[in-house]
């Protein structure tokens, strides 16, 4: 099987995650899962993914996080350079629009793609018409329109890399950046986590990035590297739980009860998660 990033011939066994034999490349270092025939990543973020506390996949509720995940996009949105006049965003995975509704405030005339139609409709309130349902290969939007498109956290999800990534820049002008996070599989953490890391969350992450492959996949497409940083990102108490039980004791452990202090903001970095920052080249 070839790599999905740099198309090297040969892969190699990684380790084992439950009954899933992760693979990667000796070449970029990207690692990836194969999923069986059938499999459709679309059906994978229905409303249970979103708020499922029992269910395989997802969050035990989404919407509780607001508060901090505002946090987060609000200080990584403040580091993008916004043009003068009207600057137009795109936020790739716009779940219930948080991002999005950040990005409003920060001056941007934003909109969000997401592939969960139950999503959307939660955005609705406050984003109504301005996140539409669509797969992140192929955007309905006009080349060139966007300053600026971002991936909080959703590249890892998206089953074609190149497909996606060369969208993004059809849709960005020359010059446009590209912001993104994904988790860094090749971090220390995640290497001394073996198979316990926690983004090795399946079936819903597909691929694990080193710094590597995502400057490999980004080059591809004509994209210029500026940075590739680990950042403190924002987390409830009651998240960083809910991660505990999840990765380490199983989605069949007994989920705790909320107690005083779950919402409780904490800034955690494991250094395992890159934001990148990427520039469009002018095209030939």
């Amino acid at each position: 099987m070839s790599c999905a990033v740099c198309g090297a011939a040969r892969t190699r066994g990684k380790l084992r995650r439950g009954d899933v034999d992760i693979l990667e490349c000796p070449s970029c270092g990207l690692a990836f899962w194969t999923p069986p025939a059938g499999f459709r990543p679309d059906r994978v973020y229905d409303a249970g993914y979103f708020a499922g506390a029992q269910v395989d996949r997802g969050y035990d509720d989404y919407g509780d996080l607001e508060a901090s995940l505002r946090l987060t996009f609000a200080r990584r949105l403040a580091r993008i350079p916004r043009p003068a006049g009207r600057a137009r965003l795109l936020d790739v995975g716009a779940a219930y629009g948080f991002a999005l509704d950040e990005a409003r405030r920060a001056g941007w005339e934003a909109t969000g793609l997401e592939i969960s139609a139950p999503a959307v409709r939660r955005a609705a309130a406050l984003a109504r018409g301005r996140v539409v349902v669509a797969d992140a290969a192929a955007a309905p939007f006009a080349s060139g329109r966007f300053d600026a498109v971002t991936l909080w956290d959703v590249l890892e999800h998206l089953p074609q890399p190149h497909a996606a990534v060369s969208e993004m820049a059809r849709l960005l002008r020359p010059g446009g950046r590209l912001v993104l996070s994904t988790g860094d599989v090749g971090s220390l953490v995640a290497r001394l986590s073996g198979a316990r890391w926690h983004l090795y969350t399946i079936p819903e992450h597909l691929f694990f990035y080193t710094r590597r492959s995502l400057r490999a996949l980004l080059e591809a497409h004509g994209f210029r590297v500026e940075s590739l940083r680990a950042e403190a990102s924002t987390y409830t108490l009651g998240y960083l739980v809910e991660r505990l039980r999840k990765t380490l004791l199983g989605r069949s452990a007994r989920r705790p009860a909320r107690w005083p202090g779950s919402g409780l903001r904490i800034g955690v970095n494991l250094f395992d998660v890159v934001t990148v920052e990427a520039v469009l080249r002018a095209r030939a």
